[in-house]
């Protein structure tokens, strides 16, 4: 005997969004890493724009296979060589997908023209003298943020700071608009709302102060200040944000939260509360 049909409607809701947001975290890692768990699929604008709700889960994923890789080599190589292949890990962890956000959004600012400009040499794909110098810096900082990452909190250090960085896609898609009617940015921009960014902000905040209590809490504050500088500098001439302005914010917020860290417990105001 089947229910009534508005029944299995009220029934049936839950499942679904439930359904999709655990698509949702498989769509955020395979978009954000190079790992795939099925074929290639193209999903609709709004399918994609709720997965942004999991960039943090993605951020973990990749933060629980750094430290792993980290635990490993510490037993064979000094800390510098050893942060120099977590820095390549890193990159290739994630695809390069936000490396070339900070290429693509120095290049943008460097131009000297109008909006559309700008623009268009950030989507042009090919690295400028700026995007180069943006780089060397950007993986300067990385390996030596990583080298000097205290033992007592390197590995939640290392944990932790992809999540918050991959979380900050939500402070700059709230307060910043697209540069563009389509792409990444608006997709970003549009599906904050209502799952995304609360969805987002509870996994970053979890993974902060379960790591480094409220401590965590600056960590997170200091990362949104991080992208939304980056954010401001590029909307000041773009008239909003594009998908490599995300990138470049999250590359910029995961050193800062390295920084941030070493600094804070080399001054004995937190330290890990996990894995030390």
């Amino acid at each position: 005997m089947s229910a009534p049909a508005d029944e299995r409607e009220i029934e049936s809701r839950p499942m679904n969004l439930l359904a999709r947001q655990l698509n949702g975290a498989v769509i955020a890692v395979e978009f954000l890493t190079p790992v795939r768990f099925r074929r290639v699929q193209t999903y609709d604008d709004r399918t994609f724009a709720e997965a942004l709700g999991w960039y943090p889960f993605a951020g973990l994923f990749i933060g629980v296979a750094l430290a792993l890789l980290d635990r490993g080599l510490e037993e064979i190589l000094p800390p510098a060589p050893a942060a120099a292949l977590l820095v390549a890990f890193l990159a290739l962890a994630s695809g390069g997908l936000h490396l070339d956000g900070v290429a693509d959004t120095a290049d943008g600012m460097a131009v000297q023209g109008d909006r559309a400009r700008r623009l268009g040499v950030m989507s042009e794909g090919n690295t400028g003298p700026a995007g180069v110098m943006a780089l060397v810096l950007v993986l300067l900082a990385e390996w030596s943020a990583i080298s000097s990452l205290p033992p007592e909190a390197r590995s939640a250090a290392l944990i932790v700071a992809p999540v918050i960085a991959r979380w900050t896609v939500v402070p700059v898609g709230l307060l910043f608009t697209p540069a563009r009617p389509r792409g990444l940015g608006h997709s970003i921009h549009a599906g904050l709302w209502p799952i995304a960014a609360p969805l987002a902000t509870g996994i970053a905040l979890l993974a902060a102060v379960v790591t480094f209590g409220l401590a965590g809490v600056v960590l997170v504050l200091l990362a949104a200040a991080a992208a939304l500088l980056i954010a401001a500098a590029a909307s000041r001439m773009l008239e909003g944000v594009t998908g490599d302005v995300f990138g470049a914010g999250i590359e910029v917020a995961q050193v800062v939260v390295w920084l941030a860290i070493i600094a804070a417990v080399q001054q004995d105001w937190a330290q890990a509360l996990i894995l030390n």
